[in-house]
């Protein structure tokens, strides 16, 4: 190649893959740096116990950046970031060609604003603030907002911002939840019919449901494809089964039911992982052994639908 490839070609996603097919080998791995790449993004982390993970950490840098030289790229130290996790994180200087990367307590990684304390409400009041944004230009645009062609505007372009890898950043403060939900309120008041309605009203007569139980239900479906490995992520990275403890024909065995974590802190109860355990084996048996995707979609729909018609009688 004479010349960069032109973006958007059929080859170019081929070429990038081979081009940077050794980065793994250059930085070397094998002293606990993980290094993780999507298209091209990539990141590098460790687990920082002593001063010598640092320096560890700071040559698999170096690494990188002989790398990029001997094939002809740069790397701009104000493009990269790093951000510390954890308490006790010495918080060293990281440099590229001696110029410090600069540190940061929030950084976005593929759309997800990811902050030092595992915090979801950066990321939630930026989704917020941009769905309140697209919210007010659909509001100026559409002068006529009828009960069937707005609610699927609605749905189209405001309601994916508020969803997008949501399973990443449930969010875990009851202000969070409100503050998401207050999205919806106004679309929903925006309809001409149901202005004057309350909030529960409005959605049942628009057929639509909260976007906490909407949140729920992803997290069921995302469950639902882990363990029945449909998403190519295996399942025992993720959840202990009880059968897996014992032999024992017991009921939670028979249900095929999961072991929940025992977790010390607020955030880690609010990890994926860690979140559905409970909604998961609380589904009937036969909503949790549908034998596809569609066919759980629909169970569950028609059990929490039973479920909630019981409650009102």
């Amino acid at each position: 190649m004479t010349s960069s490839v032109v973006q958007g070609s059929v080859l170019g996603p081929v070429l990038f893959a081979i081009y940077i097919n050794d980065l793994d080998l250059a930085i070397n791995c094998t002293n606990g740096v993980l290094l993780s790449k999507f298209a091209d993004d990539t990141k590098m982390g460790k687990v920082i116990s002593t001063p010598n993970d640092c320096l560890e950490l700071q040559h698999a840098i170096n690494n990188l950046v002989s790398w990029s030289t001997r094939w002809g790229m740069e790397l701009h130290p104000d493009k990269c970031t790093v951000i510390h996790f954890g308490k006790n994180n010495p918080k060293f200087i990281y440099d590229i060609n001696g110029v410090k990367v600069n540190e940061s307590e929030n950084v976005r990684d593929l759309g997800i604003l990811i902050s030092n304390n595992s915090s979801q409400s950066p990321h939630i009041n930026n989704v917020t603030k941009k769905a309140h944004v697209v919210l007010s230009q659909i509001k100026r645009t559409f002068v006529h907002r009828d009960d069937i062609v707005f609610p699927k505007i609605y749905q189209a372009y405001v309601r994916p911002l508020l969803e997008y890898a949501v399973e990443v950043w449930n969010p875990m403060k009851i202000e969070d939840v409100k503050q998401i939900e207050k999205v919806q309120r106004r679309a929903t008041r925006l309809v001409r019919s149901q202005s004057y309605e309350s909030y529960e009203q409005r959605l049942k007569n628009l057929g639509m449901t909260t976007l906490e139980e909407r949140r729920r239900r992803g997290d069921m479906i995302q469950t639902f494809k882990i363990i029945n490995d449909y998403s190519g992520i295996d399942k025992d990275d993720f959840f202990h089964f009880v059968r897996d403890r014992h032999d024992i024909e017991t009921r939670s065995v028979s249900s095929d039911l999961l072991v929940p974590e025992k977790c010390h802190l607020n955030v880690r109860k609010n990890f994926f992982v860690c979140r559905v355990v409970n909604d998961w084996n609380s589904l009937p048996l036969h909503v949790r052994e549908s034998g596809s995707v569609n066919g759980f979609k629909n169970n569950y729909d028609d059990y929490m639908m039973e479920t909630k018609i019981t409650a009102q009688t």
